[in-house]
C-alpha cells in the first residue's frame, strides 16, 4: 500500500492545476514570463490574487498528498505520498519532466505532516529572503533548516502536530524534500533572482 501511496501522490503532484488557473487568468504559465508554473511567476503575469490562489491550490495538493497516503498506509504512507507529490510537482510527467520549484507543495506538505516546524521554517525562509535579496539563497537556506529542525525534533521527541511521530520519519520527509527541490533551488542560489 505505500507503493500506491506513492503514485497516488505523484499523480496528485502532477495535476497542472497552476498552468490551468493561469488560463483562466488569461495567462500562459508556461510560456510567459520566467515560464515556471508557480507561484512568483503567477504574480507576476496575473498580479497577487493568482498567486494567492495558485499557492493555496499547491498548499491543498500537498497536504492533500498526505492525507490520501495516510489513509492508504498510515504514516509511512504519509511521508511516501507527500514527497512524491513534490516530486510530481517538480518533475512533472505532463511537461516531460519538467515543472515547478516545489515549495508550494511541499508547504502543504508540512503542514499536514509537521505542523509544528511549519512557522518556523517560514522564518526562516523570511529572515534569509530579508538578508540575501535572493529568492534561491532563501530556499536553500530553509532546505538546510529543515533537515536541523529534523535532527532537534528527533532527538528532543519534540511534538510534531497532528501529522507523523517525531523519529525516522522526520529525516524521511525533510531529507526527501530536500532532494526533490535542491537542484532547481540550487541553480537559481547560482543565478540569482533578487526578490523586488
Amino acid at each position: 500500500m505505500i507503493l500506491l501511496a506513492g503514485v497516488v501522490g505523484y499523480l496528485i503532484g502532477s495535476t497542472p492545476t497552476a498552468e490551468a488557473l493561469g488560463h483562466v487568468w488569461g495567462v500562459d504559465l508556461r510560456h510567459e514570463g520566467s515560464q515556471n508554473p508557480g507561484t512568483n511567476n503567477a504574480r507576476r503575469l496575473g498580479g497577487l490574487p493568482l498567486a494567492i490562489l495558485v499557492l493555496a491550490v499547491e498548499i491543498a495538493k500537498g497536504a492533500g498528498s498526505v492525507v490520501v497516503g495516510a489513509a492508504l498506509a498510515g504514516s509511512g504512507g504519509a511521508v511516501v505520498a507527500g514527497v512524491t507529490a513534490t516530486a510530481g510537482n517538480v518533475y512533472n510527467v505532463w511537461y516531460g519532466f519538467a515543472g515547478g520549484k516545489g515549495l508550494g507543495i511541499s508547504a502543504g506538505v508540512i503542514i499536514a505532516v509537521w505542523p509544528t516546524v511549519f512557522v518556523p521554517i517560514i522564518v526562516v525562509i523570511i529572515v534569509a529572503a530579508v538578508i540575501s535579496r535572493a529568492s534561491g539563497t532563501a530556499a536553500l537556506t530553509a532546505i538546510g533548516a529543515i533537515n536541523v529542525f529534523a535532527l532537534i525534533w528527533a532527538t528532543k521527541d519534540l511534538p510534531t502536530g497532528w501529522g507523523v511521530p517525531a523519529g525516522p520519519y522526520l529525516f524521511v520527509i525533510s531529507i526527501g524534500l530536500s532532494a526533490v527541490i535542491l537542484r532547481k533551488h540550487l541553480q537559481d542560489a547560482l543565478r540569482p533572482a533578487h526578490l523586488p
